[in-house]
């Protein structure tokens, strides 16, 4: 089953101080995209009227979450559409 929001929030509250890393300010990188990648930016920033920048960092956040669930913590991701169809994240 997939994870919440809350979830996501319940296991940041748990999260020893020692294991976060320090706080830093942003850093700027340079980053080339595919253009599927880029309509993936795009469609964020129309659906949720927000920047490019916003853009990318949410989508960087939902990639760590999956990538964390899956790699590091062994879990399953399933996505179950209204009718009932399930997709598993595989990441290999």
């Amino acid at each position: 089953m997939a994870r919440t929001d809350a979830d996501a929030a319940v296991d940041t509250a748990e999260t020893d101080q020692s294991e976060r890393a320090p706080a830093s300010p942003p850093r700027r990188i340079n980053v080339a995209v595919t253009p599927d990648m880029l309509a993936a930016i795009d469609r964020v920033i129309d659906r949720e009227q927000v920047t490019l920048t916003e853009a990318v960092r949410r989508l960087i956040a939902y990639g760590d979450v999956v990538y964390r669930m899956v790699k590091e913590d062994g879990q399953a991701m399933v996505f179950r559409s209204e009718n009932g169809n399930e997709r598993e994240v595989i990441l290999i």
